[in-house]
């Protein structure tokens, strides 16, 4: 049976972060492509009723948000638009406790306002940190993610399937990514590409894709993502697992996770 893999690589990633609260500091993992493909081909041999059946991986496709030179200016910019803002408020506190501190007023009310602005003054400083930081992280983000792609163009079993990611307000998102990976999903469905479609990440916005290809077409869908019952931040999920066989990676063997990914090295 041909098996053709779809990974939602934003949403896949999302998962081992989940599963990396399981280990210390200097034990968080990270995903290595040329590990989980082969492992996880293995693991649906276990799922009825693929358990006789010879199994063929013909292509995987990855799915994600792609950085530009253009879009980490604009996200710069964005973010230094926000430090200078704060550092207008910061200066403000500041100018504040010095006139607090030339008043003639009771000693203990003198405190606790001082107290108060300094609290403020605190907070400011910690978000422009947090913006500092998010510019760094973008950056190594980018790099990142050429080297990946580098490496990526030399294997003819995978093709990277992209939009270019978006930003707002110092958030960087990823936008249309779902739609690409759902029309693929049908339209190889409709040309027979595949028998079984290997969906890496829990997407909810796929379920109706996934009920066409099963219900209408025939093909055999199997998701691979993390799930804990009662947390309500993936409570959504658990439709999915309605609707399709399900590999649960927090299910799996510590053992497991690491024939699938690697030690990050200098964790920060």
């Amino acid at each position: 049976m041909r098996v053709i893999l779809f990974n939602d690589k934003q949403n896949f990633d999302g998962s081992l972060s989940l599963l990396n609260k399981r280990y210390g500091r200097d034990k968080k993992r990270f995903w290595n492509y040329e590990k989980y493909i082969p492992f996880l081909i293995e693991k649906i041999k276990s799922i009825d009723p693929l358990k006789n059946e010879e199994l063929q991986l013909i292509k995987s496709y990855f799915y994600t948000g792609k950085y530009s030179s253009n879009i980490i200016s604009s996200f710069k910019w964005s973010c230094n638009q926000k430090i200078s803002e704060l550092n207008k408020l910061i200066r403000n506190e500041e100018g504040l406790l010095e006139f607090i501190s030339k008043q003639n007023i009771d000693q203990e009310i003198k405190n606790k306002i001082k107290d108060h602005v300094k609290f403020v003054k605190n907070s400011y400083e910690i978000k422009r940190k947090d913006y500092i930081r998010r510019i760094e992280k973008q950056k190594r983000n980018f790099e990142g993610q050429k080297e990946f792609f580098e490496k990526i163009r030399g294997n003819p079993f995978i093709e990277m399937r992209t939009t270019p990611l978006k930003q707002a307000d110092g958030e960087m998102y990823q936008k249309g990514v779902d739609v690409k990976l759902a029309t693929d999903l049908v339209n190889l469905a409709h040309t027979k590409a595949y028998d079984i479609a290997l969906i890496l990440g829990g997407d909810t916005d796929l379920i109706e894709s996934i009920k066409l290809v099963k219900e209408s077409l025939g093909q055999i869908v199997i998701v691979v993502a993390f799930y804990t019952p009662g947390n309500p931040e993936l409570s959504t999920i658990s439709d999915l697992m309605r609707v399709t066989k399900f590999i649960n990676l927090n299910d799996l063997s510590d053992e497991e996770i690491a024939k699938m990914s690697d030690l990050l090295v200098n964790n920060s």
